[in-house]
């Protein structure tokens, strides 16, 4: 966000999108200053864990499944994500997937 001089910052996410609007409130949280989270398990905790709300042992193990930083780790998320998981996907996505998620830059530039 610094390269386009954007220095503060409303997120919503939904979904997925909400665990990754959390994690960047948290990262970046002299830049945010809101968040929208709608339909997104970014407030599991340990307790939603034990009763057996997602298949982890923990939060951490929740989020080395929800933010991968491996192909094999993104293929994971996948088969988590979809009913019929794709058979195959192109690298380029799962490495801009993994780049997104280590806060690194985008193929693709959403910015004005």
């Amino acid at each position: 966000m610094e390269a386009k001089s954007v220095e503060k910052m409303r997120l919503v996410g939904m979904s997925y999108g909400g665990f990754v609007a959390y994690s960047m409130a948290l990262q970046f949280e002299d830049c945010v200053e809101k968040v929208v989270i709608i339909c997104s398990p970014a407030c599991l905790e340990e307790k939603d864990i034990r009763d057996g709300m997602f298949p982890v042992n923990n939060v951490d193990d929740a989020a080395t499944i929800l933010l991968p930083h491996t192909p094999e780790a993104f293929r994971k998320l996948m088969r988590y994500t979809f009913v019929k998981p794709p058979k195959a996907l192109p690298s380029c996505l799962d490495n801009d997937f993994i780049q997104l998620a280590k806060g690194g830059p985008s193929a693709i530039d959403l910015t004005y």
